[in-house]
Order: structure tokens, then sequence, then C-alpha cells
């Protein structure tokens, strides 16, 4: 079997070697023999955890910082800028067909599918 070691020299600087023996037990005596102090330990070969990529953890930051300012605007948008009638076209499609009280629906702007039409007798001079 094949161990990767990290290991400090005697002027504190890191080095890595590759030690071979016969099984796991035999790495300590091995080392010992040579004279290394291990920092750290893992068998060659043997999978070793990926980081995620840098890159990868930016673009998905960007996404998510993208769909918030998106959100952000809209919400602006709504209660800042838009007009009541706007508004009630929104809060109109997002309401279930089945919630619509039909003894209403003279009362406020029409909604599709109904078959309601609003008439508003105009004011000018007439």
């Amino acid at each position: 079997m094949k161990f990767d070691v990290a290991y400090r020299t005697a002027d504190g600087k890191m080095a890595e070697t590759t030690v071979e023996v016969s099984d796991r037990n035999a790495v300590y005596s091995e080392l010992r023999r040579r004279g290394i102090t291990p920092v750290s330990l893992s068998e060659s070969g043997a999978r070793r955890r990926r980081e995620p990529s840098k890159a990868g953890s930016l673009a998905l930051r960007l996404v998510l910082l993208a769909a918030l300012l998106c959100a952000a605007a809209f919400a602006v948008w709504y209660f800042v800028l838009a007009d009541e009638g706007t508004k009630r076209h929104f809060v109109n499609r997002l309401t279930p067909a089945s919630k619509i009280d039909m003894r209403k629906v003279g009362t406020d702007s029409p909604r599709r599918g109904t078959g309601a039409v609003r008439v508003v007798p105009s004011e000018k001079g007439n």
C-alpha cells in the first residue's frame, strides 16, 4: 500500500513524500525509522474530496443577486409607480377562477371570460 505523507522538515518547511508499506499498521513504524513526524497522512489513490470551484460559487451568487434585484425592482414599481388599475389587473390575474364572486362583477373592472361588460357613462357634456 502507498501513503502520501505531508511533514515539516527540520528548518520548518512543508514537504511531501510517498511511503510504500505492506499494511496500514506499518506506516508509522516506517515514518519513525525515517525520522519523520507526519502533519497529514492519506492513502495514495484514495479519492480526495473535491473542493467546490470558486467560479461555480461566484456564478451562483451572481444569479441569486440578479434574481433579488429583479424582485426588488418589481416591488418598487408595483408599490410606488403602478396605478390602481394595474394593481387590480395583477390581483385579478392571481385570483383563482373559483374565487370570483359573480354578484360583484359589475362593481369592478370586468374580468376576462366572465362575459361581463362595464359601461360607464361619459360625463363630458352629454
